[in-house]
């Protein structure tokens, strides 16, 4: 289940599943499947801007730098941006505070 707190458990569990196929379609297995196959994937799960822009502020957060194709995915589907730099902001905080470095050379 997705770590935000303050979401109800319901949203977290969907947050979840978006992972798995945001992540799939964007970097993972399905990357090379048609775009309007993979829109339509991730619009199965939720097409709720917040949720899916929480899922792109994770994806953005990615310390490999290998996030990019997933959240224009997400941003196609329809993720509120605002909210993605929002939470990408508190994503890196929360590495960081574990030490995870965000120097990618």
């Amino acid at each position: 289940m997705a770590n935000v707190p303050g979401l109800p458990r319901w949203q977290r569990i969907v947050l979840a599943e978006l992972s798995g196929v945001a992540g799939r379609y964007g970097i993972g297995t399905d990357r090379d499947k048609p775009r309007e196959e993979a829109i339509a994937a991730v619009r199965a799960v939720t097409t709720e801007p917040e949720l899916l822009g929480i899922e792109a502020g994770t994806a953005m957060a990615d310390p490999r730098g290998l996030g990019g194709p997933t959240v224009e995915l997400l941003r196609a589907a329809g993720a509120d941006m605002e909210v993605a730099v929002e939470h990408a902001a508190l994503v890196r905080e929360r590495q960081e505070r574990i030490g995870i470095r965000y120097d990618l050379e």
